[in-house]
Formats: structure tokens, sequence, C-alpha cells
């Protein structure tokens, strides 16, 4: 790209996301009376297949987005080195057309008498002096020839250069627009699905105003010893504020505008410096950029308490124990990818309720708040 690769899809247009906004809340929990079960609250089955498939064709087109960066990139590299080519043979070609004029000269000298073999033989002094005569106009004839040769080479070098140029303009702008265009339906698919679930989100939420019970089983994290949400009788009372997440921007944009302030919110902490890989693994998994951090915060205070290596999350393993990693990048990338396919795409009651059952509502408000300060 490179033109660059940024450049490249700078014709998608950005929007702003739809996202959930506090009067939204505020009037879902005041009409929506409380009922159960709660099932009938958490985003359908429907639309999380949506999504699922939404976020899917944003992965595949960002794939072949990323093949086209690489043609592209090729094909610039193509544009630039006949264009050094075509620079290089219009420099040589004074040479050679000066080497033909005076080759063209030689030959006319040489011609221009009614018999020049006639006068060879008269003005030779010998048959030897005849011979060596006669090879001597060979070569100049031959050198001639050759120049002629070379310039006519050149300009037709020189011709194909520029259809070869022209072409791979062409193909670059194919390129260029077949890209752009895939991304920004994926997007849009995309932005569709995410605003779907969090209207249902909403209602969710609205329907669990008074609810106080734990959820059953254990979740991900409700036996890490690091889990600061551990207060229980509490009920939903925090929502993500308004802002939300714009999705139909690129994947730089994306990143460029996540990273730092995730960076922000984990500065002086073990997970300082990682904004930008939690912000990429986001725009690939279709995952709210805020969740991960936050949920590290709660479970481990934000990488000082991990369960295991480079474990921020509290995440448990299928066996017992707690999960490991080779590195943050691993770790952060594993579990926007596990929360994506496990949990959806950002906060929920159900979500919580799920990683931590006991005190499911005070992890959710606090997540909750946490994601209100990146």
């Amino acid at each position: 790209m490179r033109d660059s690769k940024r450049s490249i899809v700078q014709v998608i247009a950005a929007k702003p996301a739809r996202a959930l906004t506090c009067a939204a809340l505020a009037v879902a929990f005041a009409a929506t009376p409380v009922l159960y079960p709660i099932q009938a609250y958490a985003v359908s089955a429907e639309t999380q297949e949506q999504l699922s498939s939404a976020t899917k064709q944003v992965e595949d087109s960002a794939k072949a987005y990323d093949e086209a960066v690489t043609r592209l990139n090729e094909l610039q590299q193509k544009i630039d080195d006949n264009a050094a080519s075509i620079a290089e043979i219009e420099a040589k070609l004074p040479v050679a057309q000066d080497r033909a004029s005076d080759a063209m000269r030689e030959l006319y000298k040489f011609q221009k008498g009614s018999n020049p073999i006639a006068g060879l033989v008269l003005n030779a002094e010998s048959l030897s002096d005849f011979i060596t005569t006669c090879v001597y106009m060979d070569q100049i004839q031959a050198s001639s020839n050759e120049a002629i040769e070379d310039l006519n080479s050149m300009q037709q070098e020189l011709e194909q250069k520029k259809v070869e140029l022209e072409q791979a303009k062409a193909q670059l702008e194919t390129e260029k627009q077949n890209a752009a265009d895939a991304l920004a339906k994926a997007q849009s698919l995309r932005s569709q699905a995410q605003a779907q679930a969090e209207a249902e989100a909403a209602a969710e939420l609205a329907a669990l105003a008074n609810d106080t019970a734990p959820a059953e089983g254990t979740g991900e994290s409700s036996q890490n010893p690091n889990n600061t949400a551990t207060s229980t009788g509490q009920t939903v009372n925090t929502t993500v504020t308004a802002g939300g997440v714009n999705w139909n921007v690129t994947r730089e944009e994306f990143i460029a505008e996540w990273a730092p302030r995730i960076d922000a919110y984990l500065a002086g902490f073990p997970l300082e410096g990682q904004g930008a890989t939690f912000a990429a693994a986001a725009w690939d998994y279709g995952v709210d950029p805020r969740w991960s951090p936050a949920i590290a915060c709660i479970e481990s205070t934000k990488g000082k308490f991990c369960a295991n290596s480079y474990n921020a999350w509290g995440w448990s393993a299928s066996g017992g124990g707690w999960r490991s990693f080779g590195s943050w990048s691993e770790a952060i990338t594993a579990h926007v990818k596990y929360l994506r396919n496990v949990y959806g795409p950002s906060l929920t009651p159900a979500a919580a309720q799920k990683y931590c059952p006991p005190t499911w509502q005070d992890w959710y408000n606090k997540v909750a708040g946490q994601m209100n300060l990146i």
C-alpha cells in the first residue's frame, strides 16, 4: 500500500457508531417491567449469530485486505522499477541516437559512389590491401546496423515499459477499490448487529434492576483470590457511558484511537504499553476494546496480581487451576477472542453471571465502572 496502508482505505467514511446512552437506559429501566427468566432478555441467539457472522466477515475481509496490501506493495514496487527503467532508457537514448546517426553517415559515404567495389579495386595497391579494406568496410556496415538496431530495441523497450506502467496503475486502482468496498460492507453489517445486541442488552439490564441473587456455578473467576468484585447482595446500577465504539473506520484508525486510551488507563501497571495489542485484538474479533482491560483491573489490578503467568483475568483452566501464557501479547489476544466466542461483544449482565456467578452484580458494576474510565 502502499501508497500507504492507511491511504488505501481512506475512501471508507468514518461514521459514529451507535452506543447505549444513559438516557436510553434510564427510559429502559422505567418502561420495562422486571420479568423472568433472565434468558428472555439476554442477547438473543439470532442476534449473536448475526454478530458472529458479521464479525467473521470482517475477519475475512481484513485478511483479504492484508493480502491486497501485499499485492499493492508489489505493484507499487513494479511501478517504481518501471519508472526507473524508463528514466534509464531515456537517459541512454541520446547516445544511441548519436551512434545511429554516425553509422548512417558512414553508410552514406560508403554507398554514395556508383560502384564502391570497383573504386576499392582500383584504389587498392595489392590484393592484401583490397581484402583489408573490404574487412574494414564490413565492420563499418555491421557496426552501423548494430547501432540502428540498438536504437530500435531501446525505443521498443521504452514503449513496453510505459504500457506496463499504465496496466499496473489500472490494477492498483482496482485492488484499492475492491479492498475498500469489502471492508466497508463488513463493517456496516457488524455495526448493525452490534447495535441490535446493545439494544437487547439494555432490555436485559433493565429487567435485572432489582435482582440481588447470585447466579449458579463458579464461572471463570469466582475462586480467583485476586478478584476485587466480592460484595454480595448488590444490584446492577452502573452503565457503560455513551460514546461507544466506532467500527466504521479502518483498522489503523481504530487502533490509533484506542491504543493511547488504553495505554493511559494501564499506565504504571504491568500491562502498561499493551494498548495497541488490546485494540488490535478488539478490532479483529469485534469486541469492545475497553472490556478486556477493565476485567484485568478487577481480576488482577491490571496485571499486578496474576492468577498464573500473564493471566490477568482470573481465567480458569478447563481441568482446574489457572491458564498461563508465554507473553502479554499471546494472553491478550487469546482473552479477547475468548470473550467474543463465549460471552459476546461487550459487557452484559448475562456475561457477568457467567464470568463471576456468586457476585455477578458487583462484578458487572465494577467492570462497567472501569470501562467508563478508558
